[in-house]
């Protein structure tokens, strides 16, 4: 139910609205039921369904322009958020969701953040790869790390073993996932020497554990890594 704040005389009498326009002011006008012109609908306390369980909270937004400028600016990454924030009709129900999104994401930056064993490799990758706009991979021995650069994982290094995705490390540096005992020995070695494990690569492969071109400088074959890619990795 939502609050109207223009029925009876400004009083808050709730009604539910069968659908929602957003406004360029602030807030959100519905078809009320109760009266044959449109009303103000405004918000603090809403419930959503997520995976089945019913999820109440107050959200830390005064309307939905606020939370549709917060949704843009801060989670341009999540689909499902600009999916809703590009809605000119949005439901109860949506609206809910888009306040939810933007609440959680608040409460999020403002938890401390405890750093798991990986976070050294997770800033690794992503310096390393700051040049490029796509991914950016290291081929190492026996598996592959990646970047992402879209979607609701990006910050995170995705882990591949003999090219079958089997985990991810979170941007915070906890590893997510069911791996081998051999992932887990080569993770914790590229941690602290990722560097030398693109060059065993390279020396067992004889291609460039980055940019995955064939060896072929004397120099970049002893390394075995080529020059620009070395530096890459520090």
């Amino acid at each position: 139910m939502i609050p109207c704040a223009t029925c009876t005389g400004g009083t808050l009498k709730e009604h539910r609205p069968q659908s929602v326009v957003l406004l360029k002011g602030g807030g959100s006008r519905g078809a009320c039921p109760t009266h044959e012109t449109h009303c103000l609908f405004f918000m603090t306390s809403f419930t959503i369904v997520k995976k089945g369980e019913e999820i109440k909270f107050d959200s830390q937004f005064t309307d939905v322009n606020e939370v549709r400028n917060y949704l843009r600016e801060q989670m341009s990454y999540n689909n499902f958020a600009m999916d809703l924030v590009e809605k000119k009709k949005v439901s109860a129900t949506q609206i809910a969701w888009m306040h939810y999104l933007a609440t959680q994401s608040v409460i999020d930056s403002q938890t401390p953040v405890e750093f798991g064993p990986y976070k050294q490799l997770v800033n690794k990758m992503y310096d390393a790869g700051a040049y490029r706009a796509t991914k950016f991979q290291v081929r190492l021995p026996g598996i592959t790390l990646s970047t992402v650069t879209k979607g609701a994982n990006v910050g995170c290094v995705y882990v591949y073993e003999n090219n079958n995705y089997v985990g991810k490390i979170t941007a915070t540096g906890d590893l997510k996932g069911n791996v081998s005992e051999d992932v887990l020995n080569m993770l914790e070695d590229a941690n602290d020497n990722l560097l030398q494990l693109a060059k065993i690569y390279g020396h067992e492969t004889g291609t460039c554990s980055i940019c995955a071109r064939t060896l072929s400088d004397p120099l970049s074959v002893q390394m075995g890594i080529g020059p620009v890619c070395a530096k890459r990795l520090g």
